[in-house]
């Protein structure tokens, strides 16, 4: 019994270090869209790089909100808003941008 929970162990560990590798990869992906498609309005990073001639709240602010979900994230990016310039996003493209607003949280 001991060989198969090493086993396991291991199987486990391993799976966990994949998923952790294609959250960072949709991160990133994420952080890479906003500077081409966000960053003219909104401060994107965590740091202070905010555009004060812009009314738009930084990302950081956005996933500070306590009412900040990823599905209400995904649900604005796919809804026209008369403030904001309509930008086509592909569904991928959505997922990765709420990756990076969310990772944003803890920093």
């Amino acid at each position: 019994m001991g060989a198969r929970f090493v086993i396991a162990a291991g199987f486990i560990a391993a799976s966990l270090g994949v998923a952790d590798a294609q959250e960072t990869a949709l991160v990133e992906t994420g952080a890479r869209i906003a500077r081409g498609s966000c960053a003219s309005c909104h401060a994107i990073g965590a740091g202070p790089d905010k555009n004060t001639m812009s009314a738009a709240p930084s990302f950081a602010d956005i996933a500070a909100m306590p009412s900040i979900t990823e599905l209400a994230i995904k649900v604005f990016l796919q809804t026209p808003h008369a403030s904001m310039p309509n930008i086509m996003l592909a569904q991928s493209e959505i997922d990765a941008l709420a990756a990076y607003i969310l990772s944003l949280r803890s920093k």
